[in-house]
């Protein structure tokens, strides 16, 4: 395993519409260290989610957490080529999101706080997600990666875009009631 380098804002595999991974190669042993050097680089950076295009391989892949085990630890799944289905518009969760990706800065981001979620898992097997409030929100942020966007995209209102010690010291951060973690990268 190894901790990869992670593309910042501005370089353009994070503009790229991500390519399909083809089913047939989920259990080859380039998607499976892809997933396992993902992982890794997550844990590294404290992230609670990491989208391919962040470690320059412009795939859909993710990996998503935001979600708890019973025995309390995190639950992150990997999804490949996840397809979003907003189950309801007018119900909508707000947090200050951060990204791997944008070092140092945060952004208020109000999305969709009940979706669904198709994807295949690391064994290439199907998942058919519902979720909601906090997990529902790093699946968005996480899946915008392989589409080219970023959360600063979503900022509507510019006042909630800034460096992370002064958003923290002049804004409130409270993230929805089921996120302990909720100010954590992605």
């Amino acid at each position: 395993m190894a901790i990869l380098k992670v593309a910042r804002m501005g370089h353009p595999v994070l503009r790229e519409t991500c390519r399909p991974i083809d089913p047939a190669k989920i259990a080859g042993p380039e998607v499976q260290r892809l997933i396992r050097d993902m992982l890794e680089t997550m844990f590294e950076y404290n992230g609670v989610g990491l989208a391919a295009p962040q470690v320059y391989t412009p795939v859909r892949l993710v990996i998503a957490g935001g979600e708890q085990r019973e025995d309390g630890g995190p639950l992150l799944r990997v999804l490949i080529n996840p397809e979003i289905t907003v189950l309801d518009e007018t119900r909508r969760e707000g947090m200050y999101e951060g990204c791997l990706s944008i070092p140092g800065w945060r952004g208020y981001v109000e999305r969709p706080a009940h979706i669904r979620v198709k994807a295949l898992d690391e064994a290439g097997k199907p998942l058919d997600l519902e979720l909601e409030g906090y997990p529902a929100i790093v699946m968005q942020h996480e899946c915008d990666h392989l589409d080219g966007i970023l959360y600063v995209d979503r900022v509507e209102d510019h006042s909630k875009l800034g460096f992370e010690e002064e958003i923290q010291r002049y804004h409130d951060l409270a993230a929805p009631d089921d996120a302990d973690d909720a100010d954590e990268d992605d």
